[in-house]
């Protein structure tokens, strides 16, 4: 009797995780959130987030027990495990956010969202800045993804209502990256005086840009606004790319840390 206990309970926990890991990551249920709560511009209605925050909650347990740390086996190339870090980069910061609602001193605070707040992913316990540098930065080496990951704030680039379809990750980090620059609130070139007016996301993370640059491009003395170039459409993109870089000035826009929520 022991012994066929102890296989009946095996056999159980053996089908409890397969049935877990099987299922991989549904993203369903972050469209759902997302679609309802996020419109055109990328802001959020929180507070009809947090009063349906359901769904939200069903994909944040998921992904707390799922990632391509736990279950490399669902995640088949380094497109769908960056496609899943950066949805949960963006369902974290939502869900703490919307919780927290009306409240909104914990994003931007002293001590900070990113440094102050434990997430879990893949079971393993992190932080939102541990996510952010040591692995969506520092593993794939992607500058693109600081035009889709958001952090609460009105300068953060504007949300997407919907995940990233499988196998679509590059494409959509090349509409983010479109999106971003070509909106004037974060690029703007004024060609009398040669100056450059940028986000400061292009300050905070210019290593990132330059050694992209520098590493994927080839580029022995890269430029931030050879980056711009590579996104950049319209009259501005004539106007930069007929100005030398060393004769550009850089000059960043104030950068508004309030919440991104719809008003």
């Amino acid at each position: 009797m022991k012994v066929k206990s102890s296989i009946s309970v095996l056999f159980i926990i053996m089908v409890f995780s397969v049935g877990v890991a099987a299922q991989g990551i549904n993203y369903s249920e972050y469209d759902r959130a997302a679609g309802k709560y996020i419109d055109s511009r990328g802001l959020v209605n929180y507070n009809g987030l947090k009063s349906d925050i359901g769904p939200l909650k069903s994909f944040i347990d998921r992904i707390s027990a799922i990632s391509p740390d736990s279950h490399p086996q669902y995640f088949k190339d380094g497109g769908e495990q960056l496609r899943y870090w950066m949805t949960a980069y963006n369902a974290w910061v939502l869900y703490i956010a919307a919780s927290e609602y009306p409240a909104k001193n914990s994003i931007w605070n002293i001590l900070g969202l990113f440094r102050n707040r434990d997430i879990k992913l893949g079971g393993k316990a992190m932080t939102l800045e541990d996510l952010e540098h040591r692995i969506i930065r520092k593993r794939y080496k992607e500058p693109r993804i600081h035009f889709y990951i958001n952090c609460a704030a009105y300068s953060c680039p504007p949300l997407w209502p919907t995940s990233i379809i499988e196998g679509k990750t590059w494409d959509v980090l090349n509409q983010a990256a479109k999106r971003f620059i070509n909106d004037q609130r974060n690029v703007k070139f004024d060609p009398a005086a040669k100056r450059l007016y940028l986000s400061k996301i292009f300050d905070w993370f210019s290593e990132d840009f330059l050694g992209y640059l520098r590493d994927q491009k080839g580029n022995g003395k890269p430029h931030i606004s050879q980056f711009i170039l590579m996104f950049l459409d319209g009259p501005q993109r004539e106007a930069l790319a007929n100005t030398p870089p060393e004769q550009i000035t850089l000059k960043y826009f104030p950068y508004d840390k309030s919440l991104n929520e719809q008003k």
